[in-house]
């Protein structure tokens, strides 16, 4: 255990001496992490000994997601995407649920082999994108700012609104509701009692702690810590009742978001810093655990719905989602390219490999993390050129009238993407 400490130390340490290099270049730092954790892993050097069901692999990848559900939120003012980000809410309403549906009719051609409802829980686990792949898609200001912002409070919200499909088509692939009131009183149970823990927690600890900040009774780094502490105390209050924590922590940070506003610097800076630590060495492990683990089952049927998963299934189910929106075509396009898959899906598919008795889970595994893989190098790569390409054709085309140019409210991205820009990643932020 110790050397494996050392190893990933060392990982960090070296990624931060040459991060400045790096910096607008194609190359991104889940590209640089997965390629060190599968340089590292058993199928290279094997020097990272970590296995797939480890309890440190599992422990660490869920910390991260509640951290992330709860930060990513908590950028989120809801009340302003309900009113005034209509394409987002097309994404998350009608989008999320038709690439779960799409992805399974896509696995039911392609991966015969896997159970109908095991295919569920592989389009579930690949329905969530994540805008940190791919910088370029949210922080090109020569991309209009309503499809940027579009992405945006997709990439915040739509991990923490699949955790519900992804709990209810576990239980089904295991078949252990039964019946369809069991599996609405199931959902019920753990969604709802999720939202309950997280609304309350959200609420008292977001006017607690500006309570305390008026008084100048804490200091700014206890206040950051004391805020995503929060989303610790969501996360297990849910499962201490049986609700999901997941759903408390995401919820939680919607809470804070939209009524303690000002709490909103001390989760990105703790985003920037400790948030994006535990990322970094999430894709490490990603890299050296579940690449290393599965590499040798990747065959053409897997690489085939990799594909289809990335070409066909997001950019079908946006162009269903956005049909009489009145953006151009090229937009439809554009976002739906712009899903990378990333954190949030990693976790999920560790969740489906430690789910003892779900049919076919090896099989979703290997397909999922074969998907991650080429969804980090395609979307890394191909993010700048394609945003810089994208924005030059609408500068030219799209008029101050059309609808990809209609002001929307700005919400933050993550805070290490805006330091990243800064560094000279790409193009500020107005």
């Amino acid at each position: 255990m110790d050397g494996n400490i050392l190893l990933i130390a060392l990982a960090v340490l070296a990624f931060g001496v040459i991060a400045g290099r790096l910096s607008g270049t194609p190359v991104t730092m889940p590209m640089v992490f997965t390629a060190a954790g599968l340089l590292l892993g058993s199928s290279v050097l094997g020097v990272l000994d970590l296995g797939v069901g480890s309890d440190v692999v599992s422990v660490l990848a869920e910390a991260t997601l509640v951290v992330v559900l709860f930060t990513d939120a908590s950028r989120m003012e809801l009340r302003t995407v309900l009113r005034q980000h209509g394409l987002a809410l097309r994404l998350l309403v009608l989008g999320l649920p038709l690439a779960i549906v799409v992805g399974a009719g896509a696995g039911a051609l392609l991966l015969p082999a896997i159970p109908l409802l095991s295919l569920v829980v592989l389009a579930v686990v690949l329905a969530p994108t994540d805008a940190a792949l791919g910088q370029a898609f949210v922080s090109d200001t020569s991309v209009p700012a309503r499809v940027r912002q579009t992405l945006n409070v997709e990439s915040g919200l739509n991990d923490g609104l699949a955790v519900p499909f992804l709990t209810v088509a576990l239980d089904m692939a295991l078949r252990q509701a039964g019946s369809p009131a069991s599996y609405a009183g199931l959902l019920l149970q753990l969604v709802g009692l999720g939202i309950a823990v997280g609304t309350a927690t959200g609420w008292l600890g977001g006017r607690l702690l500006e309570w305390s900040a008026a008084r100048d009774w804490t200091t700014p780094t206890t206040q950051r810590l004391s805020t995503i502490a929060l989303a610790a105390v969501a996360y297990a209050g849910a499962e201490l009742v049986g609700g999901n924590g997941f759903v408390a922590a995401f919820t939680a940070g919607l809470v804070v978001g939209t009524t303690a506003r000002s709490l909103l610097p001390r989760t990105q800076e703790f985003s920037e810093t400790e948030g994006q630590l535990l990322t970094l060495v999430t894709f490490l492990l990603f890299g050296s655990v579940v690449l290393g683990d599965v590499i040798g089952e990747i065959d053409g049927r897997v690489i085939a719905y990799a594909v289809v998963s990335l070409v066909v299934v997001r950019p079908a189910a946006v162009a269903l989602s956005l049909l009489g929106s009145g953006v151009r075509a090229r937009t439809v396009g554009f976002i739906g390219w712009a899903g990378p898959r990333g954190l949030a899906s990693i976790v999920y598919a560790v969740i489906v490999a430690d789910s003892a008795g779900v049919p076919g889970a090896r099989q979703v595994f290997v397909v999922a993390s074969t998907t991650i893989l080429l969804s980090i190098a395609a979307h890394g790569v191909s993010a700048a050129p394609l945003s810089a390409r994208y924005g030059a054709w609408m500068s030219s085309v799209g008029g101050p009238r059309s609808p990809e140019h209609a002001q929307v409210p700005h919400l933050p991205l993550r805070h290490a993407e805006r330091r990243g820009r800064e560094e000279g990643r790409g193009p500020r932020q107005p």
